[in-house]
């Protein structure tokens, strides 16, 4: 465990270091801010001097005995570069997900009201109906009317659809697959 004294010192000699990878980690403010990546960098610091007093079964030393040595100068960079990308990659694979999210943070969204009334969802099946087959037109309206055939995935349970309406699970499969293609959404 480090000490104020300790502390001060590795801020005072990679405080600018650790303030530069910061403002590197980039993507979603919800889950980047300066802020949190100051604070995870500075964990990785800490952590560093916990690992290197541990590495080689102590043969580092304690922490006044390797600081300022080259070892743990490289050691301690690494340890903190590495963080850095290792968030970093973790945006990045995120990054598909919370394409065009909006963060909560800012006031205006909190205070936005939904519109009133909500769209009438009778009538879009009603236009989509049109091009519906007598068996998807059944399918929609099995699951319109009882959402508990929607698994919490959010797609069909096919058997229990298939039951509902006594037909095959493969016929029902294919048609679900087919009404799922035609609204361009997996079902």
């Amino acid at each position: 465990m480090l000490n104020e004294d300790q502390w001060e010192k590795i801020n005072k000699k990679y405080g600018m270091l650790m303030y530069k990878i910061s403002h590197q980690i980039s993507g979603d403010a919800a889950i980047a801010n300066f802020d949190d990546n100051l604070q995870d960098i500075r964990l990785a610091a800490m952590e560093a001097v916990i690992g290197f007093e541990k590495q080689n079964d102590g043969a580092n030393g304690k922490f006044d005995e390797f600081w300022g040595s080259k070892g743990f100068d490289q050691y301690i960079k690494t340890c903190m570069w590495t963080k850095k990308n290792n968030k970093g990659a973790k945006i990045t694979k995120k990054s598909s997900i919370l394409k065009g999210t909006v963060s909560t943070d800012v006031e205006e969204v909190l205070m936005m009201e939904s519109p009133d009334p909500a769209p009438d969802t009778s009538i879009l099946f009603d236009e989509l109906s049109l091009q519906l087959t007598g068996k998807q037109q059944q399918i929609v309206s099995a699951v319109i009317h009882d959402h508990t055939l929607i698994k919490p995935s959010g797609r069909i349970n096919i058997k229990r659809l298939s039951e509902e309406l006594e037909m095959s699970w493969f016929e029902t499969k294919k048609h679900v697959t087919a009404l799922s293609f035609l609204i361009q959404n997996e079902l």
